[in-house]
């Protein structure tokens, strides 16, 4: 499925391969796929093992992007970061996470009540796996939230037609990416997903 190792040499011998189609050369081929029965084992562990590795997040000058299931599904992953990057904004920390039903609605509480979508919300957010993104920089959450753009995608492609909810948003619930409200709350956010999920 892969296909040889350079991706010259893929185009050439397998034409429909992931590094045919994807890769430059023979280190920019697109994919790693172990080579042996024992590199697989070795290269699971170094992943997926029991020693953990520690996350990247700084949790100082920084606010929460969570990519939406709907968007990680549709894979929109990469546009949007991006996006987010060419914006002048770091990516300091990536993690993907299965959100339980629970957890969503402990995320979203302060929605509870005060935004009608609050169900809807909880249930895009754990229908499948998102993406928690620490995003960093100078005015980090005025610059991100800048650059998310209004909630209501359809707004945002009047409003913001730039912005990242206005190129990848579907609707007010399936609108691409998450970003913190206020200010104070970016730090409890990414929190939430980088250590209390984390662990």
């Amino acid at each position: 499925m892969l296909g040889p190792t350079d991706s010259s040499e893929a185009r050439q011998e397998a034409p429909g391969s992931i590094r045919a189609q994807f890769g430059t050369d023979k280190t920019r081929n697109a994919c790693h796929g172990a080579d042996s029965v024992e590199s697989a084992k070795r290269e699971a562990d170094f992943f997926f093992g029991k020693k953990r590795r520690q996350n990247t997040a700084r949790f100082r000058d920084s606010t929460l992007g969570i990519v939406k299931p709907h968007a990680v599904i549709g894979g929109l992953t990469g546009q949007i970061m991006r996006e987010i990057s060419a914006a002048g904004l770091k990516i300091t920390a990536v993690q993907l996470h299965n959100v339980e039903k629970a957890n969503a609605q402990e995320f979203y509480e302060v929605y509870k009540g005060v935004v009608a979508e609050y169900n809807q919300m909880v249930d895009e957010l754990s229908s499948g796996p998102c993406i928690a993104l620490e995003v960093s920089g100078e005015n980090s959450h005025g610059a991100f939230r800048e650059l998310v753009g209004p909630s209501d995608p359809e707004i945002a492609r009047h409003l913001r037609p730039h912005s990242i909810r206005a190129k990848f948003g579907e609707d007010k619930i399936k609108n691409a990416l998450h970003c913190s409200d206020l200010p104070d709350d970016s730090a409890l956010e990414v929190e939430y997903f980088f250590k209390i999920l984390d662990s």
